[in-house]
Formats: C-alpha cells, sequence, structure tokens
C-alpha cells in the first residue's frame, strides 16, 4: 500500500528528530510536531507524546490522542534503539487504536551499531542490558531479549524471525510473517538492506501491517509513499552566521568524548554545570544567573561555547532539576542575544529547553550523519534558530565538530 504522507509516533524529542533527518534528505518535507495545536500538510509529520518516563496509563492515552491525530496516514512507531520506555504499551495502544493484523518490530539501527541477534538487542555487539543504558537514571534498559519484554507488557503473542528468513527477500518474508499466529513479530536484524526488506514485505500487506522500530528501519519508510508526494530536497533559507550554543544534559560516554574532540580540535570552551546542590532553590538561581553571564560573555566575543552537566558528578537528588536549569540558562541567554545555531544532546534536555523556549515545532532539513538531524525551531525564543539534537549515545567523534560548522554557518556537508 503507497499513500502521500507519513505520521509516526515517539517518545522522546531526540528520537523523534533522529528518525527525521534521513527522510528530509530524500525530499520529503519533514516536521516534527511538539505543541498538537500545530496544523502542518507536510509529507512526514512526528509527535513527540514525550512519554518515556510518564507512568502506563498516562503513556498509553498521549500515544492514543497522537495517532487519531495522524488520521490519514501511514502510521509509524518509533521506539528507543536500546529499549527504554514504555514500548510495549505503547506498540499496544497503537495496535488498538489501527485495528492492524500484525506489528512488525525492528529496532535496530546498523549505522549507529544496534543490531538483533535472536531476538536480543545488542549496542556494538554487546546485550543492551549489559551495557551502559541500563544505569539510566530515568528509564534503564533491564532486558534484552524483544519478545520476553513484549509478552510481559503486551496482550499479544510474540514471535520472532531470522536474518536468514529476510534475507530470502521480501515476499518470502511476507508469506512467512504471513503464515505466523503471532501478532507481533520480532525481526533480527544486522544490515540496512534486512531493513529495507522488512518495509518492502510490509507494502505487500496493503495496511495490514503495523511498522515498529527506531530510526534504522524509519529510514526504509519512503518505500511506502508514492513517489509523487515527494518534494526537491529541502534548502535551508539564508539565516544569519553567528556563534553556537552547545547543550550536552546526558552522561552518556559517547557524548563526553564528542565534547572533549570539540574541545582538543575546535578550541570549544565547555562551561561545566555543577548539579550536587541543584535541588536547592536558592542555589539553582544562583548557578543560572553565573551559567547566563559566563556564556554571554564568551558569545559576545564571537565563538561558540558548550554548556554541559556531562562530566559532572552524578547526583540522583538532581536529576529532576537539571534538565529545567540548563533551560533556564538557555532562556535566559536568548532573551539577552540572538543564536545563530543550538545544539541539544539528551532528550529530557532538549525537549525541556524546547518547552521553556515555548517551541511549537521543528522543521527538519537534512542529517550531519546518520540519526544525527539538522534542524530549525519553529515558534517562540526559538524562531528561526538552527539547532541539531542528538541522543547521547549516538554520532561518530567527530560529529559535534560537523554540527558546530552546521549551526554557525548553516551549511550542510
Amino acid at each position: 500500500m503507497t499513500a502521500k504522507a507519513l505520521g509516526i509516533v515517539v517518545d522522546d524529542l531526540t528520537g523523534a528528530i533522529d528518525c527525521s533527518g534521513h527522510l528530509a534528505s530524500q525530499g520529503l518535507s519533514t516536521i516534527v510536531i511538539l505543541d498538537l495545536n500545530f496544523r502542518s500538510t507536510a509529507d512526514v509529520m512526528v509527535i513527540n507524546t514525550d512519554s518515556r518516563a510518564d507512568d502506563i496509563n498516562t503513556a498509553c492515552e498521549k500515544v492514543k490522542q497522537a495517532v487519531r491525530s495522524l488520521a490519514g496516514r501511514i502510521v509509524y512507531k518509533k521506539i528507543d534503539s536500546t529499549l527504554r520506555g514504555n514500548i510495549g504499551v505503547e506498540l499496544n495502544a497503537v495496535m488498538e487504536e489501527l485495528a492492524c493484523e500484525k506489528a512488525i518490530v525492528a529496532p535496530a539501527f546498523p549505522a549507529v551499531g544496534r543490531t538483533t541477534m535472536a531476538g536480543i538487542m545488542l549496542v556494538d555487539g554487546v546485550s543492551v542490558s549489559e551495557t551502559q543504558y541500563a544505569c539510566d537514571p530515568i528509564s534503564p534498559a533491564k532486558e534484552s531479549h524483544i519478545p520476553s519484554l513484549l509478552e510481559r507488557t503486551t496482550r499479544h503473542r510474540v514471535g520472532c524471525v531470522t536474518v536468514e528468513c529476510i534475507d530470502a527477500g521480501p515476499e518470502s518474508l511476507y508469506h512467512e510473517v504471513s503464515r505466523m499466529p503471532q501478532d507481533i513479530v520480532v525481526c533480527d536484524v544486522t544490515t540496512q538492506y534486512q531493513l529495507t526488506c522488512i518495509v518492502q514485505a510490509a507494502a505487500l500487506a496493503n495496511g495490514r501491517w503495523m511498522l515498529c522500530g527506531s530510526g534504522g528501519l524509519a529510514r526504509e519508510l519512503p518505500l511506502l509513499l508514492t513517489k509523487t508526494s515527494r518534494a526537491s530536497r529541502a534548502t535551508s533559507p539564508s539565516l544569519p552566521s553567528g556563534p553556537a550554543l552547545v547543550v550536552a544534559g546526558t552522561r552518556n560516554q559517547v557524548t563526553a568524548s564528542q565534547l572533549l574532540k570539540a574541545r582538543d580540535e575546535r578550541s570549544l570552551t565547555i562551561l561545566n554545570l555543577e548539579v550536587e546542590n541543584l535541588n536547592q532553590e536558592n542555589v539553582a538561581s544562583r548557578v543560572v544567573r553565573c551559567m547566563v553571564g559566563e556564556t554571554n560573555h564568551i558569545l559576545s566575543q564571537g565563538k561558540s561555547v558548550a554548556l554541559s552537566s556531562t562530566f559532572s558528578q552524578y547526583a540522583p537528588s538532581a536529576k529532576q532539576v537539571i534538565a529545567a536549569t540548563i533551560a533556564e540558562v538557555v532562556a535566559g541567554i536568548l532573551a539577552k542575544r540572538k543564536l545563530a545555531g543550538l545544539y541539544l544532546s539528551g532528550g529530557d534536555t532538549a525537549a525541556e529547553v524546547c518547552r521553556k523556549l515555548s517551541v511549537s515545532a521543528i522543521l527538519v532539513r537534512g542529517e550531519i550523519e546518520p540519526g544525527v538531524p539538522a534542524a530549525e525551531l519553529i515558534g517562540g525564543q526559538g524562531q528561526g534558530i538552527r539547532v541539531v539534537t542528538k541522543a547521547g549515545g549516538f554520532g561518530t567523534e567527530a560529529v559535534l565538530i560537523k554540527s558546530i560548522s552546521y549551526l554557525e554557518k548553516g551549511h550542510l556537508l
């Protein structure tokens, strides 16, 4: 089945955008909606439910509302490639709303080291529950076996297909999955080609199957759209050049390495946010004032600067206020000056900054690297600012350096 428009439902902001960059680079007008009252006729409309850390009832209701708002579009349920969040509950909610025959689940994203074998989610070859994602302070990944996770959290039977079955081609895969008695089918995946086959097989089901996966599977979704729906590749309007503000509110060691490389090779100044006492209101206010002043001083010299909690001592009692404090700093800076670009790493941080700035939507332009999109903010204090958002564990060591070039000058390599 083909259609002219695609809808994607995602549980956090960086996930919403990381699955969008490639679609935009393929000439599909692509927008991420933060305010459900915002209307769009874009080829690809992505809705961030911001439900990763919600209780199951709240998450379920948010997802159902999002699906209803995407009526008339092919709906894709985007999930985290490290299995964080209310994956089963939200998948179940989409299946109920769409009354689909089967859900095909493939969270692998080979381009960023996420693969699946024997139903087990691997990050660079290691079971996800044995990686740093198992220690996520808000939504830890405690289960690596995808069928087991889904069987516990949905009311559906779960099966699995091997890479050999997928490599036999889309028609063979379509017939194999059609014969399976299970309602949810998890796919082993080690290559992008296998994700292509999965989408081609789903197309043969004429809308009876719903696809669910990460940004890897999302890259193949144009195969479901009519060619006439594609616009010419989006080009960025002429926005002013200038310094960028890098914001990293994640403790992921991949982000830490990216920050250090930018410091060493671009002389990027990193201002470390001390988080130990942020639960005290008077201390937090003083920290915000100091960070705004110090950051503005560097920006006034025409230099980009990074504000980060990545290297701070872990303080569990402060985890809820770190993102809010960072958002206050960003808003304070924008109240005093314009920024050419804003880099947001960490889903909670990105979402809180956008809320604080009253951003309604994000217009996606293309990709810096796989899973790392280039975009622009729409609405509020953020209007017209170039933005790059990145999940903590995504990107090469050089991705921040590449991103700063886009943010400062608007050039996509």
